[in-house]
């Protein structure tokens, strides 16, 4: 599982008071501020795996740090940022190039996977559009990897919302994911050869819609200064991923589970 640690501590800043990675519609700002802290995070050993993994990791996140913005494990800039603002009665609209950290497979994860190669980490760049009309977010990421991982074209368009009251906010969101063959080929297909030596029956998955993910990130604020959060998020997959034996064999599973609880202290980027 060589793959999992550098994923899971990226995956770890998923529980930022903002979207990211599958929950890219923030529909308020927390722009000046950061956060840095711990979280204890539950996750799928890799796509389409029955089993989880509970690891201690640390966690950064900040907004509009000279155009930058990290959640999660993306990266991105914004380029162009116009609207009224935020929130009921206003819109806003915001893009830029992006890039995202992916993580990989290891072939001993799974003794169904005997015989296959390693799927290496991956890179995707590309871009995003982001907009907010009223209390509604939407979102799209698409990005090409380029460092050899699955090395395929991958899309995200997520919707999503933001409520506060008090101490407490909570933003609840709903994404679809999309891939080309090389990606699906890398996760859900079985070759000849991967078949003889897995005893899984040969697959070939297309390029398709490959999940839905259903996520939400919820916070309190504690004084000025801390905050505590609970990211929550399920996936299913669907069209050939669903069908993959991968997905399918005794240690598969069609759903895969996120969730991360985090306890973080706020620092000003303002005179970054």
């Amino acid at each position: 599982m060589k793959h999992l640690l550098p994923t899971t501590i990226l995956l770890a800043l998923i529980s930022a008071p903002a979207f990211a990675q599958d929950s890219t519609v923030e529909a308020t700002s927390t722009r000046g501020t950061g956060y840095v802290g711990a979280s204890l995070a539950l996750l799928s050993e890799y796509p389409g795996s029955a089993d989880e993994d509970l690891l201690a990791l640390p966690y950064l996140s900040f907004e509009d740090v000279k155009g930058f913005d990290l959640f999660g494990p993306t990266l991105s800039y914004r380029a162009i940022e116009t609207g009224t603002g935020e929130g009921f009665g206003k819109w806003s609209l915001r893009a830029g190039p992006s890039i995202r950290f992916q993580d990989g497979r290891d072939s001993d994860d799974s003794i169904n996977l005997t015989g296959f190669e390693d799927v290496g980490s991956s890179l995707p760049i590309g871009g995003y559009i982001r907009s907010t009309l009223g209390p509604v977010g939407l979102r799209l990421d698409v990005g090409q990897d380029v460092i050899g991982g699955h090395g395929g074209l991958t899309a995200d368009a997520s919707i999503g919302t933001f409520y506060r009251t008090g101490n407490f906010a909570i933003q609840p969101a709903l994404t679809v994911s999309w891939a080309d063959n090389k990606h699906n080929d890398s996760f859900f297909s079985v070759t000849d050869d991967q078949s003889a030596s897995s005893g899984l029956a040969r697959f070939d998955a297309g390029s398709g819609i490959y999940s839905y993910s259903a996520s939400v990130v919820s916070w309190v604020e504690i004084q000025d200064k801390y905050a505590v959060s609970l990211t929550a998020s399920y996936r299913w997959y669907t069209e050939d991923a669903k069908e993959s034996p991968i997905l399918n064999a005794s240690d598969g599973s069609d759903a895969g589970v996120f969730a991360a609880l985090s306890v973080l202290r706020k620092f000003d980027t303002t005179k970054w």
